[in-house]
């Protein structure tokens, strides 16, 4: 079977599928080459399925935000709805509005209520429709939820190879960024024996240029400022750490991927002399990595234990408050 909408002229059995499952492999997934499906997609498509609920119309601009928008109207509000209506738990906070290709798909999803008989249906045959609809979408998403934790194997590796290792297998899970953020708070509790605020990965540093107490970056410690970026250098981060040298008291370190850090130094060259003698860019693995190692006075076996004292922190006070188990660390 394609992923053309179906053929069929009649209102489809309940117990009949809407949406092709080879749809959702296909669309589904960031890149032809990843083999896992994408939280931002799978709760765009909920999310949008969700808004037909009360927009009852079958064309994809008449959802959108704009024209030629990445995003529905009220799309983290219908997000939500969908999530609480299927017991979910969010794993990408703006259900993605700003990454899940909804142009590319989204008409095609609506089509297949059409062919479902949607148009021509009552109100609660409709909702009925909608809710075999997500159903494929929501099952992918509990599948993501309970999946396997990610595993740390630390026999025959460094500290930051163990890191490394983590972040590929959080990346092929669409969540590198959190369990990187995570991982930071972790080892700055487990270095320095302080209270980290927990936060949600990538939450909003500044609600708008007249907030008064903003987030300067995903940690403050001391007169450091410190970000996690595990992406390409982008405007909103340099922005960011432009104002964050506006105070000339604070540092700011920018945290990134290994084979990233060069990329972001020639970002930042063009930030004035004095100021840029206050900025270290280094790797998220290095980071957590190298105290970890120094914390276990470069043993073999205190290294195995202070990287479960780690993942212990990662576990208790990131993953169970603001994540969602399939990031939680083991060691294998």
């Amino acid at each position: 079977m394609d992923c053309t909408p179906l053929s069929c002229c009649t209102l489809l059995p309940l117990k009949m599928k809407v949406v092709p499952p080879e749809f959702v492999q296909q669309h589904m997934r960031k890149g032809s080459k990843s083999s896992q499906l994408t939280p931002a997609r799978l709760q765009a498509a909920l999310a949008l399925l969700e808004r037909v609920r009360e927009h009852r119309s079958t064309k994809l601009e008449e959802h959108l935000a704009s024209k030629g928008s990445s995003g529905l109207e009220s799309h983290e509000t219908f997000g939500n709805l969908a999530l609480k209506r299927l017991k979910l738990q969010p794993i990408n906070k703006n259900h993605g509005r700003r990454s899940s290709s909804l142009q590319d798909w989204g008409q095609q999803l609506l089509d297949f209520l059409v062919a479902a008989g949607f148009e021509r249906a009552s109100e609660s045959e409709q909702s009925t429709i909608i809710d075999a609809a997500q159903s494929p979408f929501a099952q992918a998403m509990h599948q993501i939820l309970e999946q396997d934790p990610l595993q740390a194997r630390v026999k025959g590796r460094s500290a930051v190879a163990v890191v490394k290792e983590l972040l590929d297998q959080a990346d092929e899970k669409g969540k590198a960024g959190d369990v990187a953020q995570y991982l930071v708070g972790a080892k700055l509790m487990l270095r320095l024996g302080i209270e980290i605020p927990v936060h949600q990965a990538n939450k909003g540093d500044r609600k708008s240029r007249s907030d008064e107490s903003p987030r300067l970056g995903d940690f403050e410690v001391g007169d450091a400022i410190i970000e996690v970026a595990l992406g390409l250098p982008d405007e909103k981060h340099v922005q960011q750490i432009e104002d964050a040298l506006d105070d000339p008291n604070k540092e700011v370190w920018l945290l990134t991927k290994a084979d990233r850090v060069g990329a972001w130094l020639t970002e930042l060259e063009h930030i004035e002399a004095t100021a840029l003698r206050r900025v270290v860019v280094d790797s998220v693995e290095r980071f957590v990595g190298q105290n970890i190692a120094e914390l276990s006075s470069f043993g073999v076996k205190a290294k195995a234990v202070k990287l479960q004292e780690l993942f212990s922190l990662y576990n208790e006070r990131w993953v169970k408050q603001v994540g969602f188990q399939g990031i939680r660390i083991v060691c294998a």
